[in-house]
């Protein structure tokens, strides 16, 4: 109790000043239309000042908002695209048209855990099992391949991050076309090296490197990010060192990458395992 004293007597002390500050001002303001004038104006300002911080926060809790419409008009946009790519490479000679059937579909998800510090990183989304999501199914963004789902409940989903030394992405790089596997190395967040790039294959610094498409888990030509420089291993390959476009740090929201045939695709490699 004795130890609050000293607080509650400063509040005591600093309440009694702004009420005779304002006291004051009222006096002040009713000695001549001049002090009136000034007076309302200095209110007016506070009172301006408040508003446009009130303003302010408004805004901003509003964002969330903002960026999960923002993030469901993506999404549609990008079902759409596949569904109209799907249309126009079943257009036969005769220009008829077979009913559409995209390739690959996207769920949004919104990012509640994240690791970037570590040698095995991953995520969590809030979409699971009654959202349509299934193991091993790819995780994109805007800028490229976030990572793969692990593991699955009801609600949320486990994603092995990109950023993990025991994963993999097929990239093949423009305008070669000449793929291999890109890999992080465990060092800068902001880089990965794709490797067995045959030593014959030409390309240049600043060449953009994409996803090839030799994979159920994404689609081909998602861009990842670009070369930087390259070295030759014992001369029969390069290993080239790629900026990647993702910055991991600042991810919020993410799609999850639905292969519509990876059903008849994994069947069919059963059979010629078998």
């Amino acid at each position: 109790m004795w130890d609050k004293l000293p607080i509650l007597r400063a509040l005591a002390t600093l309440t009694l000043f702004i009420l005779l500050q304002g006291v004051s001002l009222f006096f002040v303001s009713q000695d001549s239309l001049f002090q009136r004038v000034k007076v309302a104006g200095v209110f007016m300002h506070i009172k301006s000042g408040i508003a446009e911080f009130t303003s302010d926060i408004k805004y901003y809790t509003g964002l969330k908002s903002i960026n999960e419409t923002l993030a469901a008009e993506n999404i549609k946009l990008k079902n759409e695209l596949e569904r109209l790519n799907s249309i126009y490479s079943k257009v036969d000679s005769s220009y008829t048209m077979t009913p559409p059937s995209p390739s690959f579909s996207y769920i949004p998800a919104k990012i509640i855990a994240n690791s970037t510090n570590k040698l095995h990183n991953y995520l969590i989304i809030d979409k699971g099992k009654k959202d349509g999501i299934s193991r091993d199914m790819g995780v994109v963004s805007p800028n490229g391949v976030v990572g793969v789902i692990s593991s699955v409940a009801e609600n949320y989903s486990y994603v092995i991050s990109f950023l993990n030394i025991n994963q993999s992405v097929s990239a093949k790089i423009a305008p070669s076309q000449a793929f291999g596997p890109l890999v992080w190395e465990g060092r800068r967040p902001d880089y990965a090296t794709l490797t067995e790039v045959p030593y014959h294959i030409n390309f240049m610094i600043g060449d953009t490197v994409y996803t090839s498409g030799f994979s159920t888990l994404f689609p081909p030509d998602i861009p990842l990010g670009t070369v930087r420089k390259s070295t030759v291993i014992k001369g029969s390959h390069h290993q080239i060192q790629v900026k990647l476009f993702q910055d991991f740090s600042t991810l919020h929201f993410v799609n999850v990458v639905v292969n519509n045939n990876k059903p008849e695709i994994d069947q069919i490699k059963r059979q010629n395992e078998n």
